[in-house]
């Protein structure tokens, strides 16, 4: 699929702004772009969200291995329940529970 350039964007714009209606191919276009940042986004989202599940859960084996099996003052329980959210990212197909 072409992608829409800035250029491409701005005349859509304009021509929308002065009240012109655009052709079906280009809002056939415009629908594809959106759809295409749609997937973008979620891509990106599982990305970070596993990238950063990886990092808390080496951080807290860091704290359990040199802080006796965790850290009591900073209650590592918190830290556990958000990791585990991070994991189920992926599982939900990007779409995390609240």
């Amino acid at each position: 699929m072409r992608r829409l350039t800035a250029k491409d964007l701005d005349s859509y714009r304009r021509r929308l702004y002065r009240g012109e209606h655009l052709e079906d191919s280009a809002a056939r276009l415009l629908l594809a772009e959106v759809e295409a940042l749609r997937a973008d986004m979620a891509r990106q989202r599982l990305e970070i969200a596993t990238k950063a599940a990886a990092s808390l859960e080496k951080r807290l084996a860091t704290v359990a291995t040199y802080n006796h099996g965790g850290c009591p003052k900073c209650r590592d329980a918190e830290a556990r329940a958000f990791l585990a959210k991070l994991k189920r990212i992926p599982d939900e197909g990007g779409e995390a529970k609240r």
